[in-house]
């Protein structure tokens, strides 16, 4: 039986991991912040920026995305 390199598997993995982004389309109202200030603050410009943190799954970026009134909180690519 092959075996799968433990190296390579932690690789992918971090290769797939999806981090939230922000377009210029923010209004700065606040909304991602309220939502999941683990993920999102707002700049000295008052629009929100994302945190860089190892992971962003389970930490409600999809509830932010969803309240965004302009739409600018989308997943990359």
């Amino acid at each position: 039986m092959t075996q799968i390199d433990p190296s390579k598997v932690a690789e992918v993995a971090a290769t797939l991991k999806r981090k939230p982004i922000v377009s210029s389309a923010c209004i700065g109202c606040g909304a991602c912040v309220a939502i999941s200030g683990d993920v999102f603050t707002l700049n000295d410009d008052g629009y929100s920026i994302v945190l860089e943190i190892p992971d962003y799954e389970g930490k409600d970026v999809d509830d932010s995305i969803a309240a965004c009134p302009v739409s600018a909180i989308s997943w990359s690519k």
